[in-house]
């Protein structure tokens, strides 16, 4: 294909909603995918995945290192990574992380539309001001730029016709996320565990996948009670790959999952890990002795 040929990838916000909606309405789970490099993207893609996230994270799990969002400035990140997202993917929308209490970027609409113009085609509140506890990002509310910023951020991108998406690790906050206009939540059950830089299942922050799953539907109802229409997917936690996924649907009205680690991180550390030591199994033949 010539590169002539390739149109830009746009989607308004009716258009994703449409496509999240013939999805479930075949009875599939929504699958997101966190992609910070092209190679990730473009497997996404070829695999159906219904969304891309560019997540500042990403930069992190490129790296090989456990996943931190303290490496650079988050939305310098995401726009080092959206370009060459931007130039594999073709039919899928990318959804961008912005970070609303950037204090360098107080004027948050001007963000908001420097994002739009260089095409991304949805946005979403991450990192989130309450990625692990809520007191930190509600007390920065007394300066202005705490969680309520996040709301902003959503209204910003609802009045602009654009796919939004909130990322709640708190249930009040799932709630009013989808007030503010979120299209879609995020449920967010913490790190996720597994490979080699997760955390172990076992560790003391990290949930079972039945106490995610009571979390996740949790995070539902009370985004529900503000927004029956608005849609849900789960991320983290135990939800490392397709298979724990299963009670999470089976005991859950949740409609997806986003895929960061589970997707970008242990895939990778376990396929090229064996592939490797694949390549090592054969023996050489030996010269023969004279």
């Amino acid at each position: 294909m010539s590169s002539a040929s390739v149109t830009p990838r746009t989607f308004t916000r009716d258009e994703v909603i449409t496509r999240l909606r013939a999805t479930l309405a075949d009875a599939k789970p929504i699958v997101a995918a966190g992609a910070g490099v092209g190679i990730i993207a473009k497997c996404a893609e070829v695999g159906g995945a219904d969304l891309i996230f560019v997540h500042a994270n990403s930069r992190s799990r490129n790296l090989g290192v456990p996943t931190s969002i303290y490496i650079g400035n988050p939305i310098d990140l995401t726009l080092s990574m959206f370009p060459e997202i931007d130039n594999v993917v073709d039919h899928t929308p990318v959804i961008a992380g912005l970070d609303a209490t950037d204090g360098q970027r107080r004027r948050l609409a001007a963000v908001v539309d420097d994002y739009l113009a260089r095409g991304i085609n949805g946005i979403t509140n991450f990192p989130t001001a309450l990625a692990y506890t809520g007191s930190w990002g509600r007390a920065r509310n007394d300066v202005g730029m705490g969680t309520d910023r996040e709301l902003e951020l959503m209204a910003l991108t609802r009045e602009r016709d654009v796919f939004a998406v909130g990322q709640a690790y708190d249930v009040t906050f799932a709630g009013e996320l989808a007030s503010a206009g979120a299209d879609l939540i995020v449920a967010r059950c913490g790190l996720t565990q597994g490979g080699m830089v997760g955390p172990a299942a076992d560790a003391g922050s990290s949930l079972s996948v039945e106490a995610a799953t009571e979390h996740v539907q949790a995070i539902l109802e009370s985004a529900r009670a503000q927004n029956p229409d608005v849609l849900v997917i789960a991320h983290g936690g135990p939800f490392n790959r397709p298979a724990t996924t299963e009670h999470l649907y089976a005991h859950s009205d949740v409609q997806g999952i986003l895929g960061e680690s589970a997707i970008e991180r242990i895939p990778v550390e376990e396929y090229v890990a064996a592939e490797v030591a694949t390549f090592k199994s054969p023996r050489l033949r030996m010269p023969q002795a004279n």
